[in-house]
């Protein structure tokens, strides 16, 4: 999973994103329908519903308000693989925290969850937006997210992707966490889907 829509939130990285390109834009229900699917229902039917940025610039756009404290995001259209996602408020804040500069101060377990996606990155550096030597770029199949307060308790799991077991992301890093797999078969090394063309994105 790449974490360049984290740093799209800050708009860090605004002005690389999809400058020029003609992304098609699904309707207002379909990316609402498309976030729902990153977590389960008893998290989604009262979740804030945010949009991604469509300009330069641009800020995320409120689809939906929720009532809880998770928010979640439809597919991005300019990142490889469907990859809406939900997280909670110690989970965002830790990332913002990061990608604006700071220091995350994780005072609780927090959770995101992708169980829908289909999506690449790099399990290294969480600014890449592509294979390069030694960032073990690779498919990140559905799955939950947990960042801990003690980065201590990450010692000793498995730092490269698997699709059979919990393994840490973004390994020494303020925002190490760990990633579990919930469905077999996904977690491969497909590097070159990242050039595939969107259209059989899931929605």
């Amino acid at each position: 999973m790449s974490y360049l829509f984290i740093a799209l939130l800050l708009g860090v990285i605004v002005a690389e994103r999809a400058e020029g390109q003609d992304v098609a834009q699904p309707s207002r229900d379909a990316k609402i329908a498309n976030a729902l699917t990153a977590a389960p229902e008893e998290i989604t039917r009262s979740a804030t519903i945010k949009d991604w940025p469509t300009k330069e610039g641009g800020g995320l756009a409120l689809l939906r308000q929720g009532t809880n404290e998770w928010v979640c995001l439809p597919d991005d259209p300019t990142t490889p693989g469907n990859d809406p996602l939900c997280m909670d408020q110690t989970f965002h804040d830790a990332l913002v925290a990061y990608f604006s500069g700071g220091t995350p101060k994780v005072t609780r377990v927090g959770y995101a969850y992708m169980l829908t996606s289909d999506a690449e990155g790099s399990n290294t550096d969480p600014m890449a937006q592509s294979a390069a030597p030694g960032n073990q770029w690779h498919h990140a199949g559905p799955h939950v997210m947990v960042i801990h307060p003690d980065a201590k308790l990450l010692d000793g799991l498995p730092t490269k992707p698997s699709a059979y077991g919990p393994y840490v992301m973004f390994p020494g890093t303020p925002i190490a966490h760990v990633m579990l797999p919930v469905r077999s078969g996904y977690g491969q090394s497909h590097a070159g889907r990242a050039n595939s063309p969107k259209a059989d994105k899931r929605h």
